[in-house]
């Protein structure tokens, strides 16, 4: 499996180059002025470093050792961002991050991948100040329904090929229930459906 993941690592941008291209404008918008203190989840190679505010501080999460190793390449001149090799739901991590701490937690094509999403998003209600934001950028469930089957037979293949992502979560939906209330939000389709938002507690 390390094998593969490492092959997934030095393969991941130029496989997802054009794809990204389409993202660019909506990852700059979504992310350029947040300021403060940053945790970045599951940060893979560094796709957003070239977008965060120099001024904010940016703690950088990312379980895979070898998608750290190119994340690194992308930090280089930029000293405020620090990198941690953790998964977002070890316990570890809460010697890091302490409660209340956190300005912004920023999501983006992560929740999918994530074992226990539900954990996680409540480790975000932990780590967030009463003023904070939650910001993501997730691709979910398809709405219509043959959509849905046809993404329902196909992951568990995809989530081998993919490293772990998931097609069939509905992620808008658990981080409401989770009591996170839209601050404003979009739903947007480039081939698969996805979603956008900003999110305050309560």
């Amino acid at each position: 499996m390390g094998v593969y993941q490492k092959l997934f690592a030095k393969f991941y941008d130029p496989f997802m180059h054009n794809f990204e291209h389409k993202l660019y404008k909506r990852r700059k918008s979504l992310l350029s002025n947040i300021s403060g203190t940053i945790l970045g989840v599951g940060e893979g190679t560094g796709v957003n470093f070239k977008f965060y505010n120099p001024e904010a501080t940016v703690l950088a999460v990312e379980p895979s050792e070898y998608m750290l190793a190119k994340a690194k390449s992308k930090a280089k001149g930029k000293p405020n961002i620090q990198l941690l090799n953790y998964g977002i739901n070890e316990a570890a991590l809460n010697t890091k991050i302490a409660p209340k701490s956190i300005d912004a937690i920023v999501c983006t094509l992560v929740l999918c991948t994530i074992d226990d999403p539900e954990q996680a998003i409540q480790n975000f209600k932990k780590w967030l100040k009463p003023t904070g934001k939650l910001v993501i950028l997730e691709h979910i469930h398809a709405k219509k329904n043959i959509n849905k089957s046809i993404q329902n037979i196909v992951n568990p293949a995809w989530n081998i090929f993919a490293d772990g992502c998931n097609l069939n979560r509905s992620t808008d939906e658990l981080i409401k229930k989770a009591g996170f209330t839209p601050v404003w939000e979009e739903y947007f389709t480039k081939t698969l459906r996805f979603y956008t938002g900003e999110f305050k507690l309560g």
